[in-house]
């Protein structure tokens, strides 16, 4: 095997190992709220012991020695052998950590990870010589313990992945042979697909735990059932076992109807799965066999692709409008229908849901809130908004930042909060939404609020501002993010050295977003982030004023009508129109952006409904729908806060996309 084959199947290895990880740090904090869901103890136990599998093959012995340790608690647990506390749950987030650090420590070279790996297998062997009986339960299960045999039913799926992880399927099968006689290998029929099912009957003396260490390497690609507690291959125990519930039938007719039947000398068979029904083990196999790993970069190059696809077709759509085009008209057509088919499917192969981030969030929530002594409640709203890759990679810092000072800076202490009338326990939000082609996030706390007059007395003794300025509140807010910028008393372990702030400010302006910081003594803060997508593709409606073209999202479009333009003009003083006996705000594309110029004698009406509320929007053409490629603007169009991105039209004009979330937000704050 080449050098280039072991990287590859390395960097597959750190992409599972990271994915198993954050599925286990998310599992955990679940616990935490429900410390008895055994479902939730298996999937720690499940994902531990694949990472033990998967770390050795690869060559990370300190991962899969951990983990094996770290199991090895979990197995106690799910065997009722010792309680899941707090404290467990606090380790096993230590050691989720030591694992990431492992990760990157490929050859176990770092002192501090030697070190954090000696405490944690030290805590590990103590827990389990602190519980000799379940010792001695775990060393029983070698031997045997009764002359009863066990039939189980593998469903095995032979993903691309194993052959990518080069696992060879001869062993699989040789392991389970190893623990108990393979009665059956059968492939099972699946319909339009080339991987291939077998569904595998073993029967033997073992345990559960016998069959998932026998199937380590593949476990994630199979479902394991116990089907019934004797040999189900034996003609002489099924006639025996048919025999006695025949019996048991009769004897439960013969009662009457308010008897129950005593079923405790029932033979013990699984009905949880019967030997026939494999459709439902397979579509559970289906759930978790449909993600694969694709590099961003593509992603990338695919969307400039699907863009330029766009474009072109839209070009194409106009000139075939033109006569002599009529007979290949409906292939046009037809081009432009996948063509948005195409967007869609690029767009959600390439956008990735903040959700995704919430559980390290939700981590960082505990863990901070849990040092500092206070009682946070972390919520969130519009996680599934969704940003590309590359977003998703460069917002994460500054969130995390931010989060930490709304916990720092922002929620009081319990008995603080108490004494101001609040709850003792504070709310920290993250909520997501989109607008036009901008996309925002919010972290808003309830806690004391920024002190304007302290950050003032701060700003001046550090020479940011000269006493006697006169600052907005919004210019004094923005003081919190210049380098070295602090009104702590004191430096902690999370801040007070006036950096987390001004990594939100720079790593913003990476990325071309804008801050906004809005606060209440005694009520709140919270930070906004506006970003704008790098490329957006949208349904819209094309409309003209003037010589100028705007674009509407087609999903906030109500409905269209006309009015003369006199009755518009006559209104504009009072920025309101009757519309179905109701007065509704407007503007007008013509007043808004000062278009001079013949005007039609009829206005288009264009009804807007954004965040509940109505607003119209008077242009002097609606040229129809249109798929738009957007790209963000920057500086250009700094001075109006109503268009937020651009797009190339098919004869080589440009469209401007009105932000229709700013429009709303000016219109309905004026009427207030």
């Amino acid at each position: 095997m080449s050098v280039n084959d072991i990287s590859k199947f390395k960097t597959l290895f750190i992409e599972e190992a990271t994915t198993l990880l954050n599925s286990m740090e998310s599992i955990i904090l679940q616990l935490e709220e429900n410390p008895k869901n055994m479902d939730l103890i298996q999937e720690v136990f499940r994902v531990m012991h694949t990472i033990k599998g998967v770390s050795g093959m690869y060559g990370y012995t300190a991962m899969s020695e951990l983990t094996h340790n770290a199991e090895n608690i979990y197995d106690l647990i799910r065997n009722d052998s010792i309680e899941l506390t707090q404290e467990i749950l606090d380790q096993t987030l230590i050691i989720v950590d030591q694992l990431f650090a492992l990760i990157k420590d490929e050859h176990f070279e770092k002192k501090e990870n030697q070190q954090k790996q000696t405490e944690l297998h030290n805590w590990c062997n103590q827990i389990i010589i602190n519980n000799k009986n379940r010792t001695k339960k775990v060393q029983l299960k070698k031997l045997v313990r009764e002359d009863s045999l066990v039939t189980y039913n593998v469903i095995f799926h032979t993903h691309q992945s194993i052959i990518d992880r080069r696992i060879n399927v001869f062993y699989t099968i040789k392991d389970l042979a190893e623990i108990g006689e393979i009665k059956s290998i059968n492939a099972l029929p699946v319909d339009g697909e080339d991987e291939e099912r077998w569904s595998i009957f073993v029967v033997g003396n073992f345990t559960q735990l016998d069959i998932e260490d026998a199937l380590m390497f593949v476990f994630e690609y199979c479902i394991i059932r116990k089907v019934a507690d004797f040999d189900v291959f034996n003609t002489e125990e099924m006639a025996k076992i048919q025999k006695e519930l025949l019996l048991e039938e009769e004897t439960h007719l013969s009662t009457t109807n308010n008897e129950k039947s005593d079923s405790n000398n029932k033979p013990k068979v699984k009905t949880e799965t019967k030997l026939n029904n494999t459709e439902s083990m397979i579509a559970s196999i289906r759930q978790n066999m449909n993600r694969i790993s694709v590099d961003s970069e593509k992603l990338d190059y695919l969307m400039y692709l699907v863009s330029e696809f766009i474009t072109t077709s839209s070009q194409l759509n106009l000139s075939s409008k033109e006569k002599g085009f009529e007979s290949i008209r409906p292939q046009i057509e037809k081009l432009d229908r996948l063509s948005k088919q195409f967007r869609n499917n690029a767009l959600e192969i390439r956008l990735i849901p903040i959700r995704d981030m919430v559980p390290k969030f939700n981590r960082l929530v505990r863990d901070i809130s849990n040092s500092l002594g206070k009682e946070i409640e972390f919520a969130t709203e519009g996680m599934e908004t969704e940003l590309d890759k590359s977003s998703i990679d460069l917002v994460a810092e500054p969130l995390v930042h931010m989060l930490r000072n709304a916990l720092d800076h922002g929620i009081e202490l319990p008995e603080d909060r108490i004494a101001a009338g609040k709850d003792a326990k504070g709310t920290i939000k993250l909520k997501a939404y989109n607008s036009g082609n901008n996309i925002f996030i919010e972290i808003s706390d309830d806690g004391k609020g920024l002190n304007r007059e302290s950050i003032i007395k701060k700003a001046i003794s550090k020479g940011l501002i000269n006493k006697g300025d006169n600052l907005s509140d919004k210019d004094i807010y923005k003081l919190i993010c210049e380098p070295g910028f602090s009104t702590a008393s004191e430096v902690t372990a999370i801040s007070g050295r006036g950096v987390g702030m001004d990594v939100v400010k720079q790593k913003i302006a990476e990325m071309r977003g804008e801050l906004e910081i809005t606060s209440i003594i005694g009520k709140g803060t919270t930070f906004t982030i506006k970003l704008q997508q790098s490329i957006a593709i949208l349904d819209t409606l094309l409309v003209r004023s003037g010589k100028m073209k705007f674009l509407l999202p087609l999903s906030d479009v109500e409905i269209c009508a006309q009015m003369h333009y006199e009755n518009v003009e006559k209104r504009l003083k009072h920025a309101t129109v009757d519309f179905e006996e109701e007065l509704i705000p407007f503007v007008s594309l013509r007043n808004l952006f000062d278009i001079n110029g013949d005007q039609n004698k009829m206005a288009k009406m264009i009804m807007i409904k954004k965040n509940n509320n109505k607003f119209a929007i008077f242009a002097d053409e609606i040229l129809g729908q249109h798929q738009a490629v957007l790209k963000p603007m920057g500086e250009l169009v700094k001075s109006h806060e109503e268009i937020s991105a651009a797009s190339v039209l098919g004869n080589g004009e440009v469209a401007f996309l009105l932000d229709t979330n700013s429009i709303n937000q000016n219109l309905y704050s004026k009427a207030i």
